[in-house]
């Protein structure tokens, strides 16, 4: 594989999760199983390796997580 080809596929790769990053409206915590606006201040302190990205407020309810008493999303 060429250079120009391994450039690409890391620029995809990081192009990708930028955008589900960016349409998830919500931040969930693994390890406490609450779920946050991303905008919470909360949600800022979650560590990177326990961040959950939702899109839906139904989403993370089925997945078990419950709402932030904090910003109520």
């Amino acid at each position: 594989m060429n250079k120009r080809a391994i450039i690409f596929l890391v620029f995809a790769a990081v192009m990708l999760i930028a955008t589900s990053v960016l349409a998830s409206t919500y931040v969930g915590n693994s390890n406490t199983k609450k779920f946050h606006y991303s905008s919470c201040r909360l949600a800022k302190k979650i560590a990177p390796h326990n961040r959950v990205f939702i899109n839906s407020r139904d989403a993370a309810t089925e997945l078990g997580f419950v709402p932030c008493k904090v910003c109520r999303p």
